[in-house]
């Protein structure tokens, strides 16, 4: 199981650097859509099956709506013309390399690696959850979903053009 593991993260972190490192929009986002079901696939290795099909249906899927939007509105002649690499690539490759030796630091400071793993003790969450969003937390849930109702309509009326008179 662990032999999946590393794959699963050699593999999001190859579509990860494949995503900021290609010029094209379209293929960028297509190794963004890889990414993010990698790290849903992390989530299914990980028995945490409400987060992976959350990061399946909303991520992945936002990404396709990204990918029709890229092929739609991006012009193959303004393409060729821009430039896409960007000039600061030197100090944003100097400050990952110094976040991550903080990151890598702090993680063999900490008691994390020692940690005791207790196996086979992983349940499906989706039903405890779906019990908490329906049960004692429906009020707040139905909240959430009146604001994004709401912010749908503003979206509507806030995109419409006005007619001109005349």
């Amino acid at each position: 199981m662990e032999i999946v593991f590393y794959l699963t993260a050699l593999l999001l972190l190859f579509s990860s650097v494949m995503v900021v490192t290609q010029k094209s929009v379209f293929t960028s986002a297509l190794y963004l859509a890889v990414a993010l079901s990698m790290v849903a696939a992390l989530f299914v290795l990980l028995n945490a099956d409400f987060l992976a099909a959350v990061q399946i249906l909303l991520y992945v899927g936002g990404i396709l709506v990204l990918l029709a939007f890229a092929v739609m509105l991006s012009s193959v002649e303004q393409a060729k013309r821009e430039t896409q690499v960007n000039e600061q690539w030197l100090p944003s490759l100097m400050i990952s390399f110094g976040i991550l030796l903080v990151l890598l630091v702090s993680l063999k400071r900490s008691s994390f690696l020692e940690a005791e793993i207790q196996k086979n003790h992983f349940y499906p969450t989706t039903e405890k959850i779906g019990h908490l969003l329906l049960g004692e937390l429906a009020l707040p849930f139905e909240v959430v979903s009146l604001v994004l109702l709401a912010s749908l309509v503003g979206a509507i009326l806030f995109s419409k053009k006005e007619k001109i008179d005349g």
